[in-house]
């Protein structure tokens, strides 16, 4: 029963690389949309440029990002008429379709890396560390997932994106870690027949509080813009996994609301079995003691290195306080329930 409870505590490692995760992907789809390119192109032109002459077709492509090889298939159709990649046919094998990055592909996917970021947050880190951050523990984290996951591409080969690195540093071990987790988020979702921006807005609907469950925050949260995600909200209302409330003091707010039929339809698209498998990987072959704390230290770090809101937890926040009739918030002037103390809030103030 030890083990269990352990085990059950690694888990958590996760859950904080996905809320680094999501950070990361915000950033990303930001820089995008001001290039004018997708975030599902920036991803796959990022693949290539890691990718050997065994990982470089459209059928790997769809297998490390867990896609159709329909959807791999038009984005490499768009990127191919921006001239930023190549298609050529294997010289043995004429089924066999390889393709390459150009340079117009490399100088576009540098300007979307999410690079200011990640050095901001590991100046902060190191900064604010009391002690130097032990990479061991991001390397074991990754290759736990690794190991766990259903993506082979990931384990095939050694010319992963990780193995690449010379010294790769806490976030950039992140970065690869958050990969994996969205690699395995839109196979669970290819299989229920949802679609990842829907996973994604119920996601975070079910961790936000009250001042953070309206449109305008949703899509600052995942970087998109508010006309995607109202067509999100219009597709998921339709399906009854979410309502909308107009809010009682201001008629020109609305507050998203998930229905029980969206939360059961999120629970099921988690990959929750993948990081209990990792965290059992974790804890069999590198146990880690303490982990759960610089783990912490680090999304701390990437919230305070994010210029847009850092959409931390609000007990966590430099506005919340504790009175004696209960928990305030010194920003709104409001009490705040447990709950909503414990849910994450776009006004959030890194402590």
């Amino acid at each position: 029963m030890q083990i269990n409870k352990k085990v059950i505590q690694k888990t958590e490692i996760f859950e904080f690389v996905r809320c680094m995760s999501a950070l990361i992907r915000s950033e990303q789809r930001k820089k995008c949309t001001e290039l004018r390119l997708q975030l599902v192109h920036f991803e796959t032109l990022d693949y290539l440029s890691h990718s050997s002459q065994y990982t470089d077709t459209p059928a790997a492509t769809a297998s490390y990002f867990g896609m159709t090889r329909g959807t791999v298939s038009q984005s490499l159709i768009v990127l191919e008429k921006k001239g930023y990649i190549e298609k050529n046919k294997d010289a043995i094998d004429k089924r066999i379709i390889h393709v390459n990055l150009l340079p117009a592909g490399l100088v576009i996917l540098k300007k979307a890396r999410t690079t200011e970021l990640l050095t901001k947050a590991t100046a902060l880190l190191k900064q604010n560390g009391a002690a130097p951050i032990d990479n061991n523990i991001f390397v074991s984290t990754l290759n736990a997932l690794k190991k766990a996951s259903r993506s082979q591409p990931f384990i095939v080969g050694n010319n992963h994106k990780f193995n690449t690195m010379r010294k790769p540093n806490v976030f950039d071990l992140i970065e690869c870690m958050a990969a994996l987790i969205r690699s395995e988020e839109r196979k669970k979702c290819t299989e229920m027949k949802l679609q990842l921006v829907h996973f994604q807005v119920l996601e975070y609907l079910s961790f936000c509080n009250k001042y953070s469950d309206t449109p305008a925050a949703i899509a600052n949260y995942l970087g998109m813009t508010r006309g995607t995600i109202s067509q999100t909200l219009i597709i998921l209302e339709k399906r009854a996994f979410i309502k909308k409330n107009q809010d009682i003091s201001d008629k020109r707010v609305f507050h998203v609301q998930l229905l029980p039929k969206g939360l059961n339809t999120l629970n099921k698209a988690k990959p929750t079995e993948l990081f209990q498998r990792a965290a059992k990987i974790l804890q069999e072959s590198s146990p880690v003691e303490g982990g759960e704390e610089i783990f912490i230290e680090a999304l701390t770090a990437l919230q305070k290195a994010n210029d847009s809101n850092s959409f931390g937890v609000c007990k966590t926040c430099k506005n919340f306080s504790r009175t004696p009739k209960g928990f305030f918030c010194e920003l709104t002037q409001e009490k705040l329930s447990k709950k909503d103390s414990e849910k994450i809030c776009q006004e959030h103030v890194p402590i």
